[in-house]
């Protein structure tokens, strides 16, 4: 799962507090989130359709509906959505580059070396 993002069909909708963020995802005929890591630790529940993830060193896993994906703080993980899916994302703390892109030093895909 390293490689191009693929997310002009996943859609997100974000909720968020001080310290927690909740992300409703819905996706529209399948999408690729690149393997990346972050600071903020992540819980992922598949409320329908199936996903391919990848958790640190791990194979391959695929989630259905009531499954839970979790990631550690710092871990590197990718996920591709099969077909149409929908899920329920926690986020502790907040990531404040979802709310400007991937495009700020808070999200660091695998090809990237993390500065600092």
């Amino acid at each position: 799962m390293a490689g191009v993002a693929n997310t002009e069909n996943i859609k997100i909708r974000i909720m968020a507090s001080e310290r927690i963020m909740l992300t409703q995802v819905t996706v529209e005929g399948g999408g690729t989130i690149p393997r990346h890591y972050h600071e903020a630790e992540q819980i992922m529940i598949i409320q329908k359709g199936k996903a391919r993830v990848t958790t640190g060193d791990n194979k391959v896993h695929e989630l259905g509906p009531g499954d839970i994906w979790v990631i550690p703080s710092n871990v590197v993980h990718g996920v591709e959505y099969i077909g149409d899916v929908q899920g329920l994302e926690m986020v502790s703390p907040p990531r404040l580059d979802n709310f400007t892109g991937y495009v700020i030093s808070h999200t660091f895909f695998e090809d990237q070396k993390k500065e600092g």
